[in-house]
C-alpha cells in the first residue's frame, strides 16, 4: 500500500513540476484541474462507440477470468523466467521511477532544448498516469480480489481491504501506467520503428507481473486496457489545438512540424 500511495505522489510530483516550469506552453496547474474536471464528467458524454470499446474490454476481461488459474499453474512450471532481463525491463517500466523520470524527463529536455513536444509529452504522461492510477486504486480498494502469491485462486476477494496489499489485485496498476506512457509515445511519434517499438516494454511489464506472481491475466488486461484508453484520451485532448510537431528520432532527438 505505501509503494502505491508513493508512487502516486512522485507521479503528481511530477506532474506539478512540469506544469509549474512550462507554463509557457498553457501546460500548467490549471490547466491539469480543467482536464481533469473534463475527464471526470466525460462518461456522461460518451457514445455507442465508446461504450462498445468499454464492453469490448470488460468481455475479453471476463473470458480471459476463466483461465486466469491455469495461466498461473503454467507460468508455476518456468519459476526462473521472473528473472530474466526483459521480465526486469517491464518491471521497471510500469514501476516507481520509470512513470516519474520519464515525465520529468521529457519536461526538462523541452525547457532546455526549447521543444514544445517534449514538454507536452511530459504533462500528457503525468497526467494520464495519475487519471489510470485513480481508477486503478477505486478498483482495487472496492473489489479486493486476492493477489496469484495468496493461493487462495482467482476467486476470493474482500472488498474495500484498504490497507491489505494482498487483496488489490484487479485491475493491474504497473500495467495500466505502463499503457500510459507507451501511449503518449506511440501518439506522439511519426517514425515507423518508435511505433513498433512503443509497445514492447508494456507488454513486457505483464508479463513480469504474472511471472512474478503479483497479478493475474485478467488484471493486466483490464489495465493495459486503463491505460491505453486514458493515454489516447489525454493525447486527443492536446491535439485538438496544437500544431503537428512529431517525434521523427529518439536519438538524436529530433522533431519535424506540419504547417
Amino acid at each position: 500500500m505505501k509503494k502505491v500511495l508513493y508512487g502516486i505522489l512522485a507521479v503528481f510530483l511530477a506532474a506539478t513540476g512540469v506544469t509549474a516550469l512550462y507554463a509557457d506552453d498553457g501546460y500548467d496547474f490549471s490547466r491539469f484541474l480543467r482536464e481533469s474536471g473534463d475527464f471526470v464528467q466525460q462518461p456522461g458524454r460518451w457514445q455507442g462507440s465508446d461504450l462498445l470499446k468499454l464492453g469490448i474490454l470488460c468481455g475479453g476481461t471476463a473470458a480471459l477470468y476463466q483461465y486466469d488459474q491455469d495461466v498461473r499453474d503454467n507460468v508455476k512450471k518456468n519459476p526462473n523466467v521472473k528473472n530474466d532481463i526483459a521480465v526486469r525491463i517491464g518491471e521497471q517500466w510500469g514501476g516507481y521511477y520509470v512513470i516519474p523520470l520519464s515525465a520529468i524527463g521529457f519536461g526538462t529536455y523541452g525547457w532546455l532544448a526549447d521543444d514544445a513536444l517534449s514538454r507536452k509529452m511530459g504533462f500528457e504522461t503525468a497526467q494520464g498516469v495519475i487519471y489510470a492510477e485513480a481508477i486503478s486504486l477505486v478498483m482495487k480498494f472496492s473489489i479486493g480480489r486476492a493477489r496469484p502469491f495468496t493461493n487462495l485462486g482467482p476467486h476470493d476477494y474482500k472488498s474495500f481491504s484498504v490497507f491489505k496489499g494482498s487483496f488489490n489485485s484487479f485491475p493491474a496498476g504497473h500495467v495500466d501506467a505502463a499503457f500510459v506512457l507507451s501511449t503518449v509515445i506511440y501518439r506522439n511519434t511519426d517514425s515507423g520503428v518508435i511505433k513498433a517499438l512503443a509497445y514492447v516494454p508494456a507488454g513486457l511489464t505483464v508479463v513480469s507481473r504474472i511471472y512474478r506472481d503479483i497479478h493475474w491475466t485478467s488484471d493486466c488486461l483490464f489495465g493495459a486496457g486503463i491505460g491505453y484508453f486514458v493515454g489516447n484520451w489525454v493525447v486527443d485532448q492536446h491535439g485538438k489545438n496544437e500544431s503537428g510537431i512529431h517525434v521523427t528520432s529518439l536519438y538524436p532527438p529530433s522533431v519535424g512540424m506540419d504547417f
